[in-house]
């Protein structure tokens, strides 16, 4: 069985922990979960007190290394 090394951008995203408090564009949210888009583009769920939303790595990563 040929063994599947995963995607660069999900190897980012493992940095970010689950329930860990981010800035993201300027706005604090927090992680739910790394999920895969049905594009197979890793991805993250982020919460704030109003909205939970579903970003794909490339938006994810160009709006937290700003802030970070």
């Amino acid at each position: 069985m040929e063994r599947i090394d995963p995607q660069q951008d999900h190897e980012k995203l493992k940095r970010f922990g689950l329930g860990e408090r981010i800035i993201f564009k300027g706005k604090p949210y927090i992680v739910q979960c790394r999920t895969t888009l049905a594009s197979g583009e890793a991805a993250m769920v982020l919460q704030s007190e109003r909205e939970q939303f579903v970003i794909g790595a490339a938006q994810f990563l160009a709006g937290i290394d700003a802030a970070r």
